[in-house]
């Protein structure tokens, strides 16, 4: 019997700021996985948290300071 399994999920938070240039080396594509990459705000922060709570894999992009 073979058991199949949902896509695990990346997502990719990225701060206001971070190099737009930069945003294609993020989400390397993966036959397993679903990747999502969201621009956090202020306002869009509610909407993020929601999706950290699916996501089985979350990482954080923000620009050099």
């Amino acid at each position: 019997m073979s058991e199949s399994r949902a896509p695990r999920r990346i997502l990719h938070l990225v701060i206001e700021g971070f190099p737009t240039e930069n945003l294609a080396n993020l989400a390397a594509p993966s036959s397993d996985a679903v990747t999502e990459i969201f621009q956090l705000t202020e306002s869009s922060a509610r909407e993020a948290l929601e999706k950290i709570f699916v996501a089985d894999t979350v990482t954080v992009w923000s620009p050099m300071r």
